[in-house]
């Protein structure tokens, strides 16, 4: 239980400033959270187990939530080579950049977390949106195709990665065809206008 509560603790911290996806998703399950003492429980589950991934990415999002982002990066990281096939790691960090605008770094985690697991639509919705904000429109429809295709195959809410994790679909269902409409629609325009 612990372990759910805190991946949800990633992801609504993580993205809502992004105002992207998780936000829905964050706020089924919104609570206060004492930033400073979920770092001091982080760091003393740290003491104990230096090697344990999950007390470095909790060290990170807590880090994160204080507003020490390098701090937070170097968790987050850690936490990522510590367990490295976990792309909610990735997400996690892609969170991180994504607010800072570190374009070259979103897209770097991204992958990384697709990756690890092809079959996560919001990695895929992101991944379109970073395409589309890029100005690669081809790219980012094929990619919005893959979100929708995978997104359709998952039953229920939330798609659960190989490792367990849970993410939120609803706002991929509800926006993918919308993101999809506006690409098609520009790349009519521009054939009809050469």
């Amino acid at each position: 239980m612990l372990r759910k509560i805190f991946i949800v603790i990633i992801i609504a911290f993580g993205l809502l400033e992004a105002g992207h996806w998780s936000m829905v998703w964050a706020q089924r399950h919104t609570t206060k959270v004492d930033w400073n003492a979920q770092l001091a429980k982080a760091q003393t589950g740290i003491e104990k187990n230096p090697q344990s991934a999950f007390w470095h990415n909790q060290a990170g999002v807590a880090y994160d939530a204080l507003g020490d982002f390098d701090n937070a990066v170097k968790e987050l990281k850690l936490a990522a080579s510590l367990d490295s096939t976990n792309a909610m790691h990735d997400y996690a960090l892609y969170a991180l950049y994504k607010r800072k605008k570190m374009a070259v770094e979103e897209r770097d985690v991204l992958l990384s977390a697709l990756e690890k697991d092809a079959e996560n639509p919001l990695g895929h919705f992101e991944f379109a949106a970073l395409l589309d904000r890029e100005g690669h429109a081809a790219d980012a429809l094929r990619e919005y195709q893959v979100a929708k295709k995978l997104a359709s195959n998952v039953k229920g809410h939330e798609y659960v990665d190989p490792r367990g994790n849970a993410y939120e679909i609803e706002f991929v269902r509800e926006n993918v065809d919308k993101c999809i409409n506006r690409i098609l629609k520009l790349q009519s325009a521009k054939s009809h206008g050469s």
